[in-house]
């Protein structure tokens, strides 16, 4: 029998393959899981602590303490974990999120409280330390053990440092006190000196006694002096003082008797001048009268010329007038010969002129009018009139025209021959007119050059200008002596504010030497009397010094002659002393013992055995009827399976509860992700299963055995070696891990992994979808209600 069994075997290659890849499944789930977690404690500088710095220098015996800042370095520096030295802040984060596994906390008043050792109440160096055994409970514990390892290590070196600044400022003390006694030795032997020289100053301030008394008298008789000479030189000052006014006074009123003086001569002259023009000016009246007188004999000729011409014009246009009436000429004719009349009857009016100008004249006079005023008057009123008298003349010019042309289309003998005598009517007229017009405008001029002289006239006066002559004379006589006067002026006014100034010092420099001379009185007064003290108390400083030489000796001889007594401390710095350093340790999540800190681990190892025993014992192949389509035969299979794999976790997590007490932050949480992790882990094994067959559940173990240790469940993932933490990311165990983390103890968000795990049970369920689909398009001559003939096509489909 023996021989058969080893003849088939050695025949069936693949079954010897088997059988080998087999007696591999002890070493390589030993191999591989030990692997992962070897030597974890040789890699603990690798885990990441947070340090956080707070503390603040202090002094102490005039030195700077700055133990905070050494601890920091010394740690960040050492090799026991991997110190980050960081802020509160993103300690606090780190720690929330799994980067940092532990942070440790220098407060303030670190240094501070080392200085307090031999105070009566010694505060001992407080160290925080803050751990998350969520993310890792054995990484939980390596850092508290750290903790424990600095506190020792510092509590040496801080006791050691102690014992050495006590026993310095120890022999320092000692020293000091040798030298006290031999200070107190010199001390003594001074106080000797001091007696004899206290002696010496009683002899002589006896003498300084007698002194200050007739200084006292001397100094009451110097301050009534300074008294009276202080108020004799107020006297001086106030007469001085209105000298000095009187002059500053004549001083400022000078320049405008030197400036009035300048401009009166100047005056003189002008006035000179004036009386030369006003002679002249007489001349000129007498010329513009002249000829104002002719002027006027002229217009009043021309005047007449021109009404008598204008009489005989007027006759002219009556006579032509009837004619036409008698010719019956035509009407526009006769409106031109009323135009005539009119314009003549104007002129003839304008001959009353003279009057109006008579008439104005006699009114003036009546009003006070000077020659002048009257003269400007008259020119002004013929050069109007002999501007009325042109511009009525220039109007009968085109009226003659339109008349001559009328005549001329009637063609009437009798008109034409009056027309004629119009015409040269007329032009007697504007000669007249023109001349009328020469003699105004010279009588204008005469009457501007009589305005003239007037004005010139009316400004001059022989005896003005006399006396003008001798003002001046009087004033250029007078004008060198104002620069005398002034100069004299000033230097007298100069002189009197100097003695002015030097009298004001002198007062108050007075009131200054007054209150001197008082204070001098009432401090020689002062000195007496304590000179009179000082030698009474010198007396009793002679006793004193005696007392002081023996007491220094007999300390001397103490001092010389007393051990140091041993020191005693108190509890409470014993305590110090011994324990410096306080560690303070807190744990940031809810992990009550061992147990629960390796659930998350454990939990969903169990789960994805429970996957790979369902698969082993269940047929996740063979229908029991033709399916439809894939998804079908897929969803026909993985209801079974899934529900077996949700009841297994929904056993798992309150089976714990009960027996074991399992208490996690998040309890719902907690089964909901395990729900979702067995069905996740029961997709893999299974599509693993249908593809490979066999090999599938050989395959699905040696997942299971990587995810041991790639899923960083018992040790902190950074403690592993470099492949584990390469496929730390693709195993799905990875994320149950850190999902029932936080749902257990940390209780931060778990959604990331869920949605991961789901990422997972969606993928590996469309690939078994897929897979039955294919397998479907083969079977399509199999008859699904014999077993056998199913069972056989499976044994046909390739692995």
């Amino acid at each position: 029998m023996l021989k058969i069994e080893w003849h088939d075997l050695l025949r069936n290659k693949f079954m010897i393959a088997i059988l080998f890849i087999i007696s591999l499944i002890p070493a390589i789930y030993a191999v591989t899981f030990l692997s992962s977690m070897w030597d974890p404690y040789g890699r603990v500088d690798q885990l990441p602590v947070a340090i956080v710095n707070h503390d603040q220098p202090a002094s102490m015996n005039g030195q700077t303490l700055t133990l905070g800042d050494k601890l920091e370095t010394n740690l960040v520096n050492s090799k026991s974990l991997d110190f980050k030295a960081v802020d509160a802040k993103k300690a606090a984060d780190g720690l929330k999120s799994g980067k940092y596994y532990a942070v440790y906390t220098i407060p303030a008043n670190f240094s501070k409280n080392a200085t307090t050792l031999l105070d009566k109440n010694p505060k001992q160096m407080q160290l925080s330390m803050k751990i998350s055994s969520g993310q890792s409970f054995i990484a939980g514990k390596i850092a508290s053990g750290a903790g424990t390892s600095i506190q020792s290590k510092l509590n040496g070196q801080i006791a050691s440092q102690y014992s050495q600044v006590l026993v310095e400022a120890v022999t320092k003390l000692e020293n000091g006190m040798t030298t006290a006694g031999q200070a107190t030795t010199k001390l003594a032997a001074g106080a000797k000196q001091v007696d004899t020289g206290a002696q010496t100053l009683t002899t002589n301030l006896n003498k300084l006694a007698d002194g200050s008394l007739t200084l006292e008298n001397g100094s009451k008789t110097l301050s009534t002096g300074i008294g009276a000479y202080v108020a004799a030189v107020v006297q001086a000052q106030a007469g001085s003082q209105q000298v000095a006014s009187g002059l500053n006074t004549v001083n400022a009123k000078l320049p405008a008797l030197s400036n009035g003086l300048g401009q009166l001569q100047s005056g003189s002259q002008s006035l000179s001048a004036g009386l030369n023009q006003s002679a002249s000016g007489s001349q000129q009246v007498y010329q513009g009268a002249t000829t104002l007188n002719t002027g006027l004999q002229s217009l009043s000729q021309g005047s007449n010329q021109l009404a008598q011409q204008s009489a005989v014009f007027s006759q002219q246009l009556t006579t032509f007038a009837n004619q036409l009436k008698q010719s019956g000429s035509n009407t526009q004719l006769q409106n031109v010969i009323q135009q005539l009349q009119t314009a003549v009857a104007g002129l003839s009016d304008s001959t009353a002129d003279q009057n109006v100008i008579a008439a104005l004249d006699a009114k003036g006079k009546e009003l006070g009018l000077t020659a002048d005023q009257l003269s400007s008057l008259e020119a002004t009123t013929q050069t109007q009139l002999a501007k009325t008298q042109k511009q009525q003349l220039a109007a009968i010019a085109p009226l003659l025209t339109q008349l001559q042309q009328g005549l001329s289309q009637a063609q009437n003998p009798e008109l034409a021959s009056a027309l004629t005598a119009l015409t040269n009517g007329a032009n007697q007229l504007t000669a007249a007119n023109q001349s009328l017009a020469t003699n105004s405008a010279k009588l204008a001029e005469g009457s501007q050059s009589l305005q003239s002289g007037t004005a010139a006239l009316n400004g001059a006066a022989s005896q003005l200008t006399q006396g003008a002559n001798q003002l001046a004379s009087g004033i250029s006589s007078a004008l060198p002596q104002v620069s005398t006067l002034t100069s004299g002026v000033n230097q007298l006014a100069t002189g009197a504010n100097s003695l002015n100034t030097g009298l004001s010092t002198i007062v108050n420099k007075g009131g200054q030497l007054s209150d001197g001379a008082s204070q001098l009185q009432s401090g020689l007064a002062t000195a007496t009397t304590g000179s009179q003290q000082l030698a009474d108390g010198t007396q009793s400083l002679t006793s004193g010094t005696a007392q002081v030489a023996s007491g220094n000796q007999t300390l001397a001889n103490k001092l010389n002659g007393t051990s140091l007594p041993s020191l005693h401390y108190t509890s409470k710095q014993s305590k110090a002393f011994a324990s410096p350093i306080a560690l303070k340790s807190v744990e940031q999540d809810k992990v009550p013992n061992n147990g629960t800190g390796m659930a998350p681990y454990m939990l969903g190892v169990s789960l994805f055995v429970c996957s790979l025993a369902v698969n082993l014992m269940y047929d996740s192949f063979t229908p029991h009827k033709r399916p439809k389509n894939g998804f079908g035969w897929f969803i026909g299979k993985t209801l079974i399976m899934d529900g077996v794999a949700a009841l297994a976790a929904t056993i798992a997590v309150f089976a714990l509860k009960l027996v074991d007490g399992f208490a996690p932050i998040n309890l719902l949480g907690t089964w909901g992700l395990a729900v979702l992790t067995a069905v996740t882990f029961m997709s893999i094994v299974t599509w693993l299963n249908l593809v490979l067959g066999r090999a599938g559940s050989f395959f699905a173990m040696i997942l299971l055995v990587l995810q041991l240790g790639g899923s960083g469940g018992t040790y902190p993932i950074i403690l592993s070696n470099g492949f584990f933490q390469a496929i730390h990311p693709y195993l799905p165990l990875s994320y149950t891990v850190e999902g029932f983390r936080q749902t257990m103890m940390i209780g931060n968000s778990a959604w990331g992994s869920v949605a991961v795990l789901l990422g997972f049970f969606l993928v590996f369920s469309l690939l078994e979808v897929l897979h039955y689909q294919r397998l479907l398009n083969k079977m399509n001559d199999v008859d699904f209600t014999d077993p056998v003939a199913v069972a056989a096509f499976d044994h046909k489909l390739p692995a």
